[in-house]
C-alpha cells in the first residue's frame, strides 16, 4: 500500500499502548492522536507469535484524539506474545502505522471447558443473587432451565419471599445450608459485597453471569481460594457443553 508523504497536517499515530485486561481473554488499545478536517479510518490488528490474525477492528470516521477500543481473544495462550498494530488510512493511502507487543498474563477467571465441566459436574447447590420472580427476566429463565437440569436453586433476593418453589434469602450468610456456586445477577458494583459473603460462607465458585465484570472483586475471590467464572451464562455454558458430550452425574462417586 502506498504511504502518503503528508503534510504536518496529516493524522498520526503519536502512541500505542496495548494492556491485557486480567480475565486473559480481552487486550485494552489505548491511542493518541492527531487528526485532520478529514476523519481517518483505523485498522487494529492482533496477531499471535507465529504471525497469524486473531482478531481485527475498523473504525471509520475516528474523531477522538484519545480513543479506547477492546480487542477480543478466543483461545488465549497465556505467556505468549502477541502484537497489536495500528493503522490510519485516508482514502486507501497508509497514513501512519504502530505497532506494540503484548504479553498475555495468567487469567484471574476461569478459561477452560474442562475446568468449566469440573463446576458444573461437581456443584449441586447454586445460590442465585439477584433471582427475579418476573418468569421474563434473564435470572429467572436461567435459574429456571438450572433447576430443571437437578440442581438445588436458592433465591437470595430481599425483595422476594420465595420463587420457583423455593423460599429468598436477604443475603448469602442468611442461608442455613452450604452453597456450592454463587451466581450473581446484579450490577458489579454489587460484586465486592457478595464476594466478600460468599468467602465467610465457604462458596466454592463465584459465577458472574454475562455483562457482569469487576475484576477486583475476582482477584480476591481468587485469593481466597475460590474458581471464578466472570461475563458468562452458566445456562449458555451448560447447553454449550451438552452438546459436546458432557453429562451431570447422579453422585460425586461417578466423577
Amino acid at each position: 500500500m502506498e504511504r502518503n508523504p503528508g503534510q504536518a497536517e496529516s493524522p498520526r499515530i503519536h502512541a500505542l499502548r496495548a494492556t491485557p485486561m486480567p480475565d486473559g481473554r480481552r487486550v485494552v488499545v489505548e491511542l493518541e492522536l492527531s487528526l485532520s478536517s478529514h476523519p481517518p479510518e483505523l485498522e487494529l490488528i492482533l496477531y499471535n507469535e507465529q504471525g497469524e490474525e486473531i482478531h481485527s477492528m475498523a473504525v471509520m470516521g475516528v474523531m477522538e484524539l484519545r480513543p479506547t477500543y477492546v480487542l477480543h481473544l478466543r483461545r488465549p495462550d497465556p505467556g505468549a506474545r502477541y502484537r497489536v498494530e495500528a493503522r490510519l488510512l485516508g482514502r486507501d493511502v497508509l497514513l501512519d502505522q504502530r505497532q506494540v507487543e503484548v504479553i498475555l498474563p495468567e487469567p484471574i477467571t476461569v478459561q477452560d471447558d474442562v475446568t468449566l465441566r469440573r463446576i458444573l459436574a461437581e456443584s449441586r447447590v447454586i445460590a442465585v443473587v439477584g433471582l427475579s420472580a418476573d418468569p421474563t427476566r434473564p435470572s429467572h429463565q436461567v435459574a429456571s432451565y438450572l433447576q430443571r437440569q437437578g440442581y438445588r436453586i436458592i433465591p437470595v433476593n430481599p425483595t422476594i419471599q420465595e420463587v420457583l418453589g423455593e423460599p429468598s434469602y436477604p443475603d448469602l450468610l442468611s442461608v442455613p445450608e452450604p452453597v456450592d456456586v454463587v451466581d450473581i445477577f446484579r450490577p458489579a458494583r454489587y460484586v465486592p459485597e457478595i464476594v466478600e459473603q460468599a468467602i465467610a460462607k465457604g462458596a466454592k465458585v463465584i459465577w458472574m453471569q454475562l455483562g457482569v465484570i469487576h475484576f477486583e472483586a475476582a482477584q480476591r475471590a481468587q485469593e481466597a481460594g475460590l474458581l471464578v467464572v466472570m461475563d458468562r451464562c452458566m445456562k449458555l455454558e451448560h447447553q454449550r457443553l451438552m452438546r459436546s458430550g458432557f453429562a451431570i452425574p447422579d453422585s460425586p462417586e461417578d466423577l
